[in-house]
């Protein structure tokens, strides 16, 4: 447990946020696409209690799996495109995000680890980035402030 809380108190470097950020979008991406498009995964079909019909449900599959698009294009295109404050809000949403997507997708058996439960241990990783603050790149941490020397 020691070495758990040694290993957050440490700021990882830029380029291990980066491929963390990667890697973790690239699963998610991957593993939805697979689960929901390719083995036709079922989802649940009432959303915020209104029943979806089902030719809208594929557009939803589709909708899950586009969101996971925005957190590598940040990281292709290295950019900073909110303040620390917003992003530890965007962080906090995307485990929100996570939670929902894994309670949206049905299992198909109650036995086998799935893509729902892949997301929901993944929603960890995002609480983590939350409460440390420390996942945010170096870039991004100065973004839109102004820093002044004051020499006495």
């Amino acid at each position: 447990m020691m070495w758990f809380i040694k290993f957050l108190q440490k700021r990882p470097s830029d380029t291990t946020i980066m491929i963390a950020r990667m890697i973790v979008g690239m699963i998610i991406i991957g593993g939805l696409y697979y689960n929901l498009i390719v083995q036709w995964d079922k989802i649940e079909s009432n959303f915020f209690w209104i029943e979806v019909s089902p030719q809208y449900l594929l557009y939803i599959k589709y909708l899950f799996i586009a969101i996971w698009i925005i957190p590598l294009m940040i990281w292709v295109l290295n950019i900073c495109v909110i303040r620390k404050k917003w992003m530890k809000i965007l962080q906090i949403t995307a485990w929100v995000l996570l939670i929902y997507i894994s309670s949206k997708i049905l299992p198909w058996d109650a036995n086998k680890l799935d893509i729902d439960s892949l997301i929901a241990i993944l929603w960890f990783a995002s609480v983590v980035c939350w409460i440390t603050g420390k996942c945010i790149t170096g870039k991004c941490l100065k973004f839109w402030e102004t820093i002044t020397k004051i020499r006495v």
